[in-house]
């Protein structure tokens, strides 16, 4: 923008287009300029000035007084500082609209009116007294959800409070839609007061919070646990339980680094476990004598119970590795220089593509079953020993039906590209379900043909590489540029077979059997089915960690079930209400 000296109006310009607008305002800006100097009136009365909002519009819907911004200003910033809470409190969803609900309120009272902020505001007691209120109406209407839910998943796990070291349950509802819809609720973070945790306490203890539900357990329901033997053993009967595959991803990782021996068998990563324990040793001396401050990042400690503790550990201290011999004791240094930091460098490469499978399983807002088996793969594909590792790394590479029906029913997974050698293992267990599934006339139909044989569509091979942004779609069928047959008993399964995926990296699962649910409708509801079942008990371990904020110094006398239903109407009340809304 430009402005005219003589009117000050605002004037559009563009480099390429020369001064030909600011041309044609000079004309009729010097004629009015000759006029105005008769009568020695100002041009800035003659023209009208031109304001930028005739250009651009204001994000402000309206003004606000400076003196108002900077009451606000004050007030928001010794309600963080005095009550130590977040910056970002002040932009949280539910605190905008609790000051909405006040400024509301406001507008109905006028400026001479005497009534005091106190008496709108609720007392903690009436607060506390209205979370048990709707605690039950929330709790209600996830019960008459659940009288509409046949097949859906839980998880499960145990969690004890620091502060009074009591033990919680946490239990969680995962399932989806007849439009495919994935929905996950909290159950509950219910207090254990079971006299033990022996595996039937366990069970008799779940089977009475799913009851109060109206949810059964049966052989065709799952349960997602982690792989402790006492969950082994209180699941192993009128359900189907599945181990949660980070677990069984962290184990093996916490084996490298810190076993020497696994079921009588030697652990060789000497070399490995040499290098993870100096990291540890100097992290621990520089966390006891608070040096870190010199830091430019925080030094984390290696904690078992952290999914791929070890990355973080190792990737912080690679990370400020050229610092952090300034914080060290005389002591400690040989502990450093014995850390070779290729070798290092090379480790934390090799960890963070267990890292990202670690993410993208333990997702929660979409299906996360149907990766364990192409990431396994890619992870095992990873593990090989390639010429140019190192001895160390070498040593450290050295070192389930549900998942293929899942991995099957994905429509760029089906072919199995990143595990061929498991393909027919999942095309042989989707048949078997498909044709219990079927109708007794479709099944009679389909067994007394000799089979039907079709042959699958050219797919063109010039379609351009994709270039994956994730693991999974490393994992994602190569296009078939060549024409095979394939032999199945059942039409649908047949079709799904032939079925053409445009080459698009897309991973939107549940909405292309939403589109597809009436050409593939017996499948669709095995993918219905399946798909609730996480790959991990993740979701109940963030219900566990949100209880943090709860659960504080300044406030550890919640009783079990306050604590309870905070954590129910956190998770779920949003979703209730967006539920409520669409019905």
């Amino acid at each position: 923008m430009v402005c005219c000296k003589k009117c000050k109006q605002l004037l559009a310009y563009r480099s390429r287009d020369g001064t030909a607008s600011l041309a044609k305002h000079k004309r009729p800006c010097q004629t009015t300029d000759h006029a105005s100097d008769t009568d020695n009136t100002s041009v800035k009365h003659l023209v009208k000035q031109t304001q930028v909002a005739e250009y651009y519009s204001s994000k402000k819907s309206h003004s606000v007084p400076k003196t108002i911004r900077e009451k606000v200003k004050i007030a928001c910033t010794e309600f963080t500082a005095l009550d130590s809470r977040a910056f970002e409190t002040v932009t949280g969803v539910e605190f905008l609209k609790m000051v909405l609900s006040i400024f509301d309120a406001g507008r109905c009272f006028s400026p001479t009116s005497n009534v005091s902020v106190k008496e709108i505001i609720p007392s903690p007691i009436t607060i506390s007294r209205h979370i048990d209120q709707m605690y039950e109406n929330k709790k209600s209407e996830l019960r008459n959800l659940c009288l509409n839910v046949k097949s859906y998943c839980i998880i499960w796990d145990f969690w004890t409070e620091r502060y009074s070291g009591l033990s919680y349950c946490g239990l969680a509802l995962r399932f989806i839609t007849k439009d495919f819809t994935l929905h996950n609720f909290i159950l509950g973070c219910i207090f254990y007061d079971v006299d033990s945790q022996s595996a039937n306490n366990i069970r008799m203890f779940v089977d009475a919070q799913l009851l109060s539900f109206g949810l059964t357990l049966n052989n065709k329901i799952f349960v997602v646990t982690d792989n402790g033997n006492k969950m082994r053993a209180a699941f192993k009967e009128k359900c189907t339980r599945i181990g949660c595959s980070i677990h069984y991803l962290n184990k093996q990782l916490e084996h490298s680094f810190t076993s020497e021996e696994i079921d009588r068998t030697f652990v060789r990563c000497i070399k490995i476990q040499n290098l993870f324990d100096n990291v540890k040793k100097v992290v621990t001396h520089v966390r006891r004598t608070h040096r870190q401050v010199k830091l430019k990042q925080k030094l984390q400690l290696y904690s078992d119970t952290r999914f791929n503790g070890a990355f973080y550990m190792l990737n912080v201290f690679l990370n400020v590795y050229d610092d952090i011999g300034s914080v060290l004791n005389s002591g400690y240094i040989d502990y450093l220089t014995s850390v070779d930091k290729n070798l290092l460098e090379e480790v934390c490469r090799f960890l963070i593509v267990f890292d990202n499978a670690i993410d993208q399983l333990s997702a929660e807002e979409r299906p996360t079953m149907h990766q364990v088996l192409s990431i396994r793969q890619l992870l095992i594909d990873q593990c090989e020993a390639k010429f140019e590792d190192s001895s160390e790394l070498k040593e450290l590479k050295l070192f389930l039906d549900q998942h293929y029906i899942c991995t099957f029913l994905h429509s760029r997974l089906k072919r199995f590209d990143a595990a061929p050698h498991e393909k027919d293992i999942a095309f042989g267990l989707v048949k078997r379900e498909l044709l219990a599934r079927a109708s007794i006339s479709n099944i009679t139909t389909d067994t007394a043909s000799n089979g039907v044989t079709t042959n699958v569509s050219i797919i063109n091979d010039s379609t351009a590489p994709v270039h994956p942004n994730n693991l999974l779609a490393c994992c994602f069928d190569k296009p078939r540029p060549i024409i095979n047959s394939v032999t199945t008993p059942a039409k649908e399964l047949n079709d799904y077979m032939k079925f053409i995926i445009p080459d698009e990296e897309s991973d939107d699962v549940l909405l292309f059997w939403k589109n597809h649910e009436k050409f593939f409708p017996t499948l669709s509801k095995i993918l219905r089915d399946l798909y609730a079942i996480s790959a991990s008990n993740t979701f109940v371990e963030r219900l566990f960690s949100a209880s943090k904020n709860i659960v504080t110094d300044r406030r550890t006398s919640l009783g079990e079930e306050k604590l309870n239903k905070l954590l129910f109407l956190k998770r779920n009340l949003f979703t209730l209400k967006e539920i409520k809304k669409r019905n």
